[in-house]
């Protein structure tokens, strides 16, 4: 063959790699993949060399598929899907596998759990900014980053420079978090962006690193201007026209309609209370201001003084260039210098988060409190995987794709217990236990069909109404004057009062249900109580909007609980059998996920995974334990859909630890468990009856049912025990 034509043929191969990697949603196509990963490869087998350590055993293909699913989907694979990739011949296509995952609606599921953590995102934040649902909207504004793969640099400039309401931008949320706590806000940023612990210097020097009391305020000085109480001038004026009409006679008129004081002071608090609803939604968002920060009043160092004026500069002082955003914003400006490739810090925090989530231990430990004198257990993997993101355009997913097919990866984990700050060198993944959403999710697994298409639709779609019915609702307030706003406000006072009388009235109800413990009407009363609560809050804005607008949505977080019986799905599959991610974040307390360790995201990377007896009592004898073999579990299908004991056996293992069970094993579980015996086949006779033919068919029937309940039941005892197991609850 020509040298031309094999020019030919490799510019044609690489074409089409390279337009199936695109097709896929791909940077990098096969050919450079294999080749980032044998980069990677060879640093790591240099530096095992040099220390002489010897690489571990690879693990078998059923467990790297449970590892890979676990870290790429956050869950164990399904029996379908171990069949589907783990071949007769054992052979396993790990590069196809992660691919298919890691653009899967699995892998989004799993990234938002990864996220949610890092940003703090919760559902109920803090404040009267939660009346309008910020967290709820702030969630969805993450789901929708995650799930679209925005580049991790954008989605922390838009964060970091969010502004406007969170209906129209979510991200604002990330400031409504600290609402009316600046300086604490700065703080998590450069914890989470830069891994640095800046909080000590907020009181002075801190004691444990070169940070100065000036460098830290002269960083929160960059986004002191960040407001989360918008109050435009419609709020104000209404505010002050609303002050001179209780002076008026007007207002003196309005308290005359009840002779008791108490109602009287009652009346006006609910009229305060239902002005304030009617501009809630206008009042909470975030705006970037020229608000000057000032050193405290106790500031003790000569390089300032109490009260001065302080001009914002950034740490890290010769990486990166402040003004190399084309913007005059002070806060854009800074979420570009902190997102700069220039800055290496930033890109090296990311890295190693993103390391230690697949393989169990971070580069550099402790991850949130990167020092003077910190230093990577590998500097040369560290800085090379830096660049790599910087070329990768700080594309996770893609980034993720690499680090997944790396040889270590394969290897056994590595079960020694380690020093909270000793070096490792990653010969292999460092054995852990399941995250509480890992867990989870792998018991739903189990449990539920379709696990990672499972929605609460209704709520979604609830959801999107309210940011619409937000954004109209502001509009037409926006459209109208002061005064005719204030005119609503004067119409509508009289229904405010009318609804607080009664209100009043089932106030005095419900005490009387307490002295006479009649619960049954106190739970009534509580709910008319509800009722009445939300149409006075919503009073005014009905007016304004007209009864057709649905106001309910402005207020609430969820739809109206929807009347009648539940459907045969739904009774199947209860809804709160969905994934972690499609739960509040976070679940309540008293929930599986926190029992096993879910951050409470009021803090950075807050989860835990250490053990408790809590925990285990869970897992004996917790709900879920009794779902196991449903007979409408996905489960319990692949166990029914087998012939044989054996089979069946082999079944749950596969489904439950990813791997058959060894001859001993399954000698185990046929003398441990009282299986009963096969039943007889039937034998009809020519000498039979219909009658008694169609009796002795009923019958061997009845004993074939039998059977299979009890093998059914057995099998369920089997599921329990693995659960309770190491393996199940460990990523091997």
């Amino acid at each position: 063959m020509s040298r031309l034509s094999i020019a030919l043929v490799f510019i044609i191969l690489t074409s089409f790699a390279l337009s199936q990697a695109e097709e896929q949603g791909f940077k990098l196509t096969s050919v450079q993949l294999l080749d980032e990963v044998s980069q990677i490869d060879q640093i790591l087998q240099k530096e095992h060399s040099e220390r002489k350590i010897n690489s571990p055993a690879k693990i078998e293909n059923g467990l790297l598929l449970r590892r890979i699913f676990l870290s790429a989907a956050g869950r164990i694979p399904t029996v379908g899907e171990y069949q589907k990739w783990v071949h007769t011949n054992d052979s396993l296509d790990k590069e196809q596998l992660i691919d298919h995952l890691i653009l899967s609606e699995a892998y989004s599921s799993q990234m938002f759990n990864w996220w949610a953590d890092h940003l703090r995102a919760k559902s109920y934040i803090m404040g009267q900014a939660n009346q309008i649902g910020a967290g709820f909207l702030y969630v969805d504004w993450l789901k929708t980053q995650v799930s679209e793969n925005v580049p991790y640099d954008e989605m922390a400039r838009l964060v970091v420079a969010s502004e406007g309401y969170p209906w129209e931008n979510g991200a604002v949320g990330y400031y409504l978090r600290d609402d009316g706590m600046p300086l604490e806000n700065m703080s998590n940023t450069a914890e989470l962006f830069l891994g640095t612990q800046l909080v000590c210097a907020q009181c002075h020097n801190h004691p444990f690193d070169k940070w100065t009391q000036m460098e830290y305020y002269q960083m929160a000085a960059h986004t002191y201007g960040m407001v989360t109480r918008i109050q435009g001038n419609t709020v104000e004026e209404i505010k002050k026209l609303a002050k001179d009409f209780k002076k008026s006679g007007d207002g003196m008129q309005m308290m005359s309609m009840s002779s008791k004081p108490d109602q009287l002071e009652k009346q006006a608090r609910a009229f305060r209370q239902a002005v304030q609803d009617m501009l809630l939604p206008l009042q909470f968002g975030a705006r970037h201001k020229d608000r000057k920060l000032k050193l405290p009043h106790d500031y003790k160092y000569d390089d300032g003084k109490p009260h001065q004026v302080i001009q914002p500069g950034v740490i890290f002082k010769d990486d990166g260039d402040l003004n190399s955003s084309e913007s005059h914003d002070l806060v854009t400006q800074y979420a570009h210098w902190m997102t700069s490739p220039q800055n290496p810090r930033f890109t090296k925090v990311v890295v190693n988060r993103v390391w230690k989530k697949i393989f169990g231990r971070g580069l550099v430990e402790p991850l949130n409190d990167w020092r003077e004198d910190t230093e990577a257990s590998m500097p040369k993997l560290l800085e090379h995987l830096s660049k790599l993101l910087v070329r990768l355009d700080y594309d996770l997913r893609e980034f993720q794709r690499v680090l997944l097919n790396l040889a270590i990866f394969e290897n056994q984990a590595h079960d020694q217990e380690l020093e909270p700050l000793a070096h490792y060198y990653f010969q292999a993944p460092i054995l852990q236990r399941m995250s509480a959403e890992q867990l989870w999710d792998s018991l739903l697994t189990l449990l539920v069909p379709e696990i990672d298409y499972r929605q609460q639709k209704e709520a979604v779609d609830f959801l999107q109404t309210k940011k619409v019915n937000l954004e109209k609702y502001r509009l037409k307030v926006e459209g109208m004057s002061s005064e005719e706003l204030f005119e609503v406000i004067k119409e509508g006072r009289k229904q405010i009062v009318e609804i607080q009388e009664e209100m009043n009235s089932i106030n005095a109800q419900m005490k009387e249900a307490v002295e006479q413990d009649d619960r049954e009407s106190l739970g009534k009363l509580k709910r008319l109580q509800n009722e009445m609560r939300d149409n006075q809050r919503s009073a005014l804005a009905t007016q304004i909007m007209g009864d057709e607008f649905n106001v309910y949505s402005m207020y609430k977080n969820y739809p109206p609980k929807r009347k009648g019986q539940l459907s045969p799905e739904e009774k199947k599959f209860p809804s709160y059998l969905r994934r972690a991610s499609e739960q509040k974040s976070p679940v309540s307390a008293d929930h599986f996920l926190r029992e096993f360790g879910q951050s409470d995201r009021d803090l950075i990377d807050n989860s835990r995974k250490e053990a408790s007896i809590p925990q285990v009592l869970n897992l004996m004898n917790g709900g879920l334990r009794w779902r196991l073999i449903d007979k409408h579990s996905p489960l319990a299908k692949a166990v029914i859909a087998e012939e044989t004991l054996g089979q069946k056996i082999k079944t749950v293992y596969k489904a439950m630890l990813q791997r058959l069970p060894t001859a001993k094993e399954i000698e185990l579980c046929l003398n441990s468990l009282p299986f009963p015996d096969l039943p007889t086949t039937p034998v009809l006779k020519e000498s039979h009856t219909p009658k008694q033919k169609e009796q002795i068919l009923q019958k061997a029937k009845k004993q074939k049912e039998y059977y299979q309940n009890k093998v059914h039941n057995e099998l369920r005892h089997l599921a329990w025990a693995l659960l309770n197991t190491r393996e199940f609850s460990f990523i091997q």
